[in-house]
């Protein structure tokens, strides 16, 4: 019976939802950022808790996304091209998951490249008519395994692709056009230097 409660234990701190934690470092001073098109994987969640892509739903939200930062920076400063798509596409399988607790920074350089990732899990209906319940019977039980709405933001050494600053955050849903600006905003806003009192 002990190991069941351990083992219950266990599994309910498993389906928590990872912590966003900025890196604790400023944000470079450089003199030039060049931004590659965001990326973005919406993901539908079922009651079962498995995962189905949403190609067309990924596909609204890159689009939101690059439009919101698009505005946000200098046209020169942006580069919406298809060289730059498989760019950030390549450069986040080189950078993969970033744990806070291990991720190694490298020194800046006055030449970065800026990537913008977002992942978006939703739960179907079902499944959150199924979560409700659970939340009734137990009190609070976590959604399914694994759920995320993230978002982060890598500055990257444009020559050697070293990971110089990054930060995390909860994401918006980025297939609304209005929350994509939000966002976008949110994850330029951290790489400006803090406001003088």
């Amino acid at each position: 019976m002990r190991l069941f409660w351990i083992g219950l234990l266990a599994g309910l701190v498993a389906c928590a939802s990872p912590a966003r934690a900025p890196v604790d470092i400023e944000p470079p001073e450089t003199a030039e950022i060049t931004y590659l098109p965001p990326l973005a994987e919406v993901t539908l969640v079922t009651a079962a808790g498995m995962r189905e892509p949403r190609p067309e739903e990924s596909d609204t939200a890159r689009l939101n996304l690059a439009e919101a930062l698009s505005s946000m920076v200098p046209e020169e400063l942006f580069d919406p091209s298809r060289n730059a798509t498989d760019r950030a596409r390549l450069l986040s399988q080189h950078l993969g998951t970033l744990d806070p607790a291990t991720v190694v920074v490298a020194e800046p350089t006055d030449r970065l490249v800026a990537l913008i990732r977002v992942r978006y899990d939703f739960e179907s209906s079902a499944s959150r008519l199924v979560q409700g319940s659970l939340d009734v019977m137990f009190g609070g039980v976590p959604g399914p395994d694994g759920i995320e709405q993230s978002a982060e933001l890598l500055l990257v050494n444009s020559k050697t692709n070293e990971l110089v600053w990054y930060c995390q955050i909860d994401a918006r849903d980025p297939r609304k056009t209005e929350e994509a600006q939000r966002l976008i905003n949110e994850l330029i806003a951290r790489t400006l230097p803090p406001a003088e009192t």
